[in-house]
């Protein structure tokens, strides 16, 4: 015959878990962010117009951009650890749409034949990538194993978001170094390095989150 079924022996086996804290999450990606910006200011330098106060628009234009950008992101892919009924976060898609205008205005002025000032150098530009692709790993580790930690239900959502977040934040911890303002530099070679790592985060890392 069959034993009675016991819930004591199932209390028995359980053991305190430690609450996944989406603040304590956030603030990893955030500290690296900055950390990121430390260290490309102390190897590569600083943009001059920072140097002294007085920020050219185009800075603060591109920065607000990637920053937001990476910020929404990551919120939203950190709450995917902890899924539930009704919850959509759909604010990332603003802030893509927000970041879309730069390569947009870039291929506008392009096709126009308008000035748009320094473009910048190939070298100027694989630096750009580099720099950005570094910084994105950087704060790409703490939310994959983030979400490896809970029961995220959409990897390839996942995946693009980790990316999108990633590119974005390493984006702008670069930016605190590039000299360049053009709009077509910066709808080019930063369209790039964030749309790079989106590519590299829908290929990696739904493979690391799957069930």
């Amino acid at each position: 015959m069959k034993q009675p079924f016991d819930i004591s022996q199932l209390i028995d086996e359980l053991e305190p878990v430690r609450p996944m804290s989406l603040r304590r999450a956030f603030m990893l990606p955030v500290g690296l962010t900055i950390a990121a910006v430390a260290v490309i200011a102390a190897y590569a330098g600083i943009r001059t117009d920072l140097m002294a106060g007085a920020p050219h628009p185009m800075f603060l234009l591109r920065s607000g951009t990637l920053l937001l950008l990476g910020l929404v992101c990551a919120a939203t892919l950190l709450a995917m650890a902890n899924p539930g009924v009704g919850r959509q976060g759909h604010g990332w898609k603003t802030a893509l749409a927000a970041a879309v205008l730069f390569p947009l205005a870039a291929t506008i002025l392009a096709f126009a034949g308008q000035p748009f000032g320094s473009s910048g150098t190939m070298q100027s530009g694989i630096q750009c990538l580099t720099y950005s692709l570094v910084g994105g790993l950087a704060t790409a580790v703490p939310m994959v194993l983030w979400l490896r930690r809970g029961a995220p239900v959409a990897p390839d959502k996942a995946g693009w978001l980790t990316g999108l977040a990633a590119g974005g934040l390493g984006a702008f911890a670069y930016n605190f170094h590039c000299p360049f303002n053009s709009i077509v530099y910066t709808g080019f070679w930063y369209s790039l390095a964030v749309g790079l790592c989106a590519l590299l985060g829908r290929l990696i890392v739904p493979r690391l989150i799957r069930w």
